[in-house]
C-alpha cells in the first residue's frame, strides 16, 4: 500500500475512532458522566479525543513505515556462448555464474578421451567421448 493511501486510512480511521468513542461515552453505561448535559458532552469529547490521539499515533507510525524508495532496476541477463572441439585428453569447461544467469549456449564436439563440461545456473551437463557433432 502506498504512503498517501496509508495516510488516508489513518485519517478516516481516526475519525471513526472519535465517533465510536464519543457515542460510547455518551451512552454512559456506568453512570460516571456529570448530570449536566454540557458537562457530559465535554467529558465524552475529552475521552473520544484521548482515544483518537492514541489510535492516530499508532496509525501515524504505521503510515510512516511505508517505503518510498523505488525498486532497483532488474539486472540484465548475461548470455554465455561457446563453440569448441576437444580431442585426445583435452578438457573444455564453460560456466555461467552470472546472476541472474542468462541463456547458456554451447556447441561442442568431444573425441577420444576428451571431456566437455558445461555449467549454467542450476544445470550441469557432462559429455565424455561423444561422437563429433553431438550437441552438449
Amino acid at each position: 500500500m502506498s504512503r498517501p493511501l496509508r495516510w488516508v486510512v489513518v485519517v478516516l480511521g481516526s475519525a471513526a475512532v472519535f465517533f465510536v468513542c464519543f457515542k460510547a461515552a455518551q451512552a454512559d453505561p456506568f453512570g460516571w458522566l456529570p448530570g449536566k448535559d454540557s458537562d457530559a458532552v465535554a467529558v465524552a469529547a475529552g475521552f473520544a479525543g484521548a482515544m483518537t490521539a492514541a489510535a492516530g499515533l499508532a496509525g501515524a507510525w504505521w503510515a510512516g513505515t511505508a517505503s518510498t524508495a523505488p525498486a532497483p532496476p532488474p539486472t540484465p541477463e548475461r548470455p554465455v556462448r561457446q563453440k569448441a572441439e576437444a580431442s585426445g585428453t583435452s578438457r573444455i569447461s564453460q560456466s555461467a555464474g552470472a546472476s541472474p544467469a542468462g541463456p547458456v549456449d554451447q556447441e561442442a564436439t568431444a573425441r577420444d578421451d576428451s571431456r566437455i563440461r558445461q555449467t549454467g545456473a542450476d544445470r550441469t551437463a557432462d559429455r565424455t567421448g561423444e561422437e563429433p557433432g553431438t550437441p552438449a
